[in-house]
C-alpha cells in the first residue's frame, strides 16, 4: 500500500547514517527541521561513536530515533538499518555532514513524482568551498569506478539541467524504499566506498533509474573526515581508504560485469591493475594492492552467489552503462606535471582501446 504524509503527499523518511559526527550531525538534524516538507519519521543509525553524539541527539531532538548498531558495521549495514526501520514511501539518506538547503526535499519529491525512478540525487556541493560542486549524479567508468558529473567544478562552469544519471555517490539520496529494498538494499560486503557504486550498478542493470535535481540543493562538509580513510587532497593518502578503494571496485567488477564484458575488456583491466600496482608501490601502499585481490580470493563464495543472483535480474547490457572518459581520481592525487602528463596518455590509451571493445562487450 501507498503511504502518503499530509495533503495526500508521499510519505518521507529520513535515515542518517552517524560515526562520531558531533556538532555536524546536530547541524544536519538542524537542516532537516527547517524543511517546509513534512517528515514522517527521522533515524539516525549510529555506528559505535565514541565522542556522545547519540546521548546529545536525544537531549536535542527527542522526536528523532536513534538506533545504535553497537559496532561500526559500515555504511551498507547501517543503512540498511534504517531502511528497515523507517516505514515510508521514500527516504531520504544522509551523511552526518550533509545539509539539506530549504524545499531541497520538497523539489526531490516533486522530481520523484514526476519521472518516477528509484532514486533522486540532489545537486551536492561543498564545504567550505561553497562555489563547488562535488557531484550531480555520476556515470560508471568500465574501468569500475564512479566519474562524478560536474565533480569539483565550479558552480558557474555546471549546468543546472536536471536529468536521468548512471548512479549516484552515497553522501545523499532520496529513495523509493520499496523499490530499493526489492533490489535488495546495499551490499554488505562493502564496509566503506564503492558501495555507492555497486548499488548504482546494481539498480541500473535491472532496469531502475536514477535522476538528478540540481535545483535540489545540498553541502557537504569535508572537514576532517574520517580519520584513516579521508583524503582532502593533500597530505599523504590513507592506506586503508587505498585498500578498500581498490578492493571494492575488483568486488563490484566480478559482480556485475558479464563474462564477455571481462573477456573483452581483460587486455584492458590488466593494463589497469598494473598501473595500480606501480602507483601503489610509490605511494607506499604494495601491500594493500596485494590484499585487496587476496580479499577477493578468500570471499569468492560470497561473490558467486552475488554475481550469480544480480545476472539474473538484469536487463541492461553493459556497453548501455558504462562509458568512457578519463579516469576518475581523487582530487590532489597526483602532485606533479609529470604524473599528470602519463595520466594523460594512460587515459588516452584506454579509452581507444574501449571505443574498440565497446560494441563486443556483453
Amino acid at each position: 500500500m501507498v503511504t502518503r504524509g499530509l495533503n495526500h503527499q508521499p510519505s518521507v523518511g529520513v535515515v542518517i547514517v552517524n560515526h562520531n559526527g558531533g556538532d555536524r550531525a546536530l547541524r544536519v538534524l538542524a537542516a532537516l527541521q527547517r524543511q517546509p516538507y513534512p517528515l514522517r519519521h527521522v533515524v539516525v543509525v549510529d555506528n559505535a561513536s565514541t565522542d556522545g553524539t547519540p546521548d546529545r541527539i536525544r537531549a536535542a531532538y527527542p522526536a528523532v530515533q536513534v538506533v545504535e548498531l553497537g559496532r561500526n558495521t559500515g555504511v551498507a549495514i547501517a543503512r540498511n538499518a534504517g531502511l528497515a526501520v523507517v516505514q515510508s514511501q521514500l527516504v531520504l539518506l544522509l551523511d552526518h555532514d550533509v545539509y539539506v538547503e530549504r524545499d531541497c526535499i520538497e523539489r526531490m519529491v516533486r522530481a520523484w513524482e514526476a519521472h518516477a525512478p528509484a532514486v533522486v540525487c540532489p545537486r551536492i556541493r561543498l564545504i567550505p568551498e561553497r562555489g563547488v560542486v562535488q557531484a550531480d549524479g555520476a556515470a560508471l567508468h568500465f574501468l569500475g569506478t564512479q566519474i562524478l558529473r560536474h565533480g569539483y567544478e565550479a558552480v558557474d562552469h555546471a549546468p543546472d539541467f536536471a536529468g536521468v544519471v548512471d548512479g549516484c555517490i552515497g553522501a545523499c539520496m532520496l529513495v523509493d524504499r520499496r523499490k530499493v529494498i526489492e533490489a535488495g538494499g546495499f551490499d554488505e560486503l562493502f564496509f566503506f566506498y564503492f558501495e555507492d557504486l555497486e548499488f548504482s550498478m546494481r539498480l541500473r542493470a535491472s532496469g531502475h533509474r536514477f535522476w538528478c535535481e540540481p535545483a535540489a540543493l545540498v553541502f557537504h562538509e569535508r572537514a576532517a573526515g574520517t580519520p584513516q580513510l579521508s583524503f582532502r587532497g593533500r597530505g599523504a593518502y590513507p592506506p586503508t581508504r587505498a585498500y578498500l578503494t581498490m578492493r571494492n571496485r575488483l568486488t563490484s567488477m566480478l559482480i556485475h560485469y558479464r563474462l564477455r564484458t571481462l573477456l573483452f575488456l581483460l587486455p584492458v583491466l590488466v593494463l589497469h591493475e598494473l598501473a595500480s600496482l606501480t602507483m601503489a608501490t610509490r605511494m607506499g601502499w604494495p601491500r594493500e594492492w596485494a590484499r585487496s585481490w587476496g580479499w577477493q580470493f578468500a570471499n569468492v563464495r560470497a561473490i558467486v552467489v552475488r554475481r550469480r543472483r544480480n545476472q539474473r535480474r538484469r536487463i541492461v547490457s553493459d556497453r548501455d552503462l558504462l562509458v568512457g572518459g578519463p579516469p576518475p581520481l581523487a582530487p590532489g592525487l597526483l602532485y606533479s606535471a609529470r604524473d599528470r602528463r602519463l595520466l594523460s596518455w594512460y587515459s588516452t590509451v584506454v579509452n581507444v582501446y574501449w571505443k574498440l571493445a565497446r560494441d563486443w562487450i556483453g
